[in-house]
């Protein structure tokens, strides 16, 4: 078997590495108009878990079945995190630029463990409704419980995520290829450390 034959292990790796740069543009694309953010994330974590469990799916076939499929609940739920995020933005304003700034130390730290225990419920929403259809009182319910047992892992999980952008404006030249890269890699690395979990999860609902 020859090194470039469809089967080879390398024309696979290129492969997945090619389906996770089109589910990445896909999100971007459509994350745009804001309101389907919710929904295509879920989308992004559906089809790349499906293909880190090995089932090797049609990338945009799969992108957009999960899309169109979760697209009601999803939205529903990422406007409820959109107007929380919004609401702490302006406090974060006020406290960086306003009145907010006398505001004792200890009430801006748990400002901060507030905010980010949002954004990680939030994240681990997308990926959970990914694997699961449950109802949006148990959707909110299970994305807070997964973001606070995985506390240590959304801190590490939100520097992959911030660092491509960071990185893209210092090289902004190469920015195209290093948000490709990273992402692609950061996709990866999400994908195989919550499908484990969630894998876990699922079975433990079949018995």
């Amino acid at each position: 078997m020859g090194v470039f034959s469809p089967d080879s292990e390398l024309m696979e790796f290129l492969g997945k590495v090619t389906d996770y740069i089109i589910i990445n543009l896909l999100t971007l694309f459509l994350s745009i108009p804001i309101i389907t953010m919710g929904a295509a994330h879920t989308a992004k974590f559906y089809t790349s878990m499906k293909i880190a469990r090995g089932e090797e799916p049609s990338a945009v076939k799969s992108y957009f079945k999960s899309f169109r499929e979760n697209f009601s609940q999803v939205t529903a739920a990422w406007l409820v995190f959109l107007v929380l995020g919004v609401i702490l933005v302006f406090d974060w304003y006020n406290v960086l630029y306003g009145k907010g700034q006398s505001m004792p130390f200890p009430l801006k730290v748990m400002l901060g463990i507030i905010s980010f225990v949002v954004w990680a419920s939030c994240y681990c929403m997308f990926v959970f409704e990914a694997r699961f259809k449950v109802t949006l009182r148990e959707l909110f319910k299970a994305s807070i419980l997964m973001a606070l047992v995985n506390l240590p892992r959304m801190v590490l999980i939100a520097i992959f995520v911030v660092l491509p952008y960071l990185i893209c404006a210092w090289y902004i030249q190469w920015g195209l290829a290093i948000w490709l890269f990273a992402t692609t890699v950061t996709l990866y690395y999400i994908s195989k450390e919550f499908n484990g979990q969630l894998e876990m999860l699922y079975k433990d609902s079949e018995q």
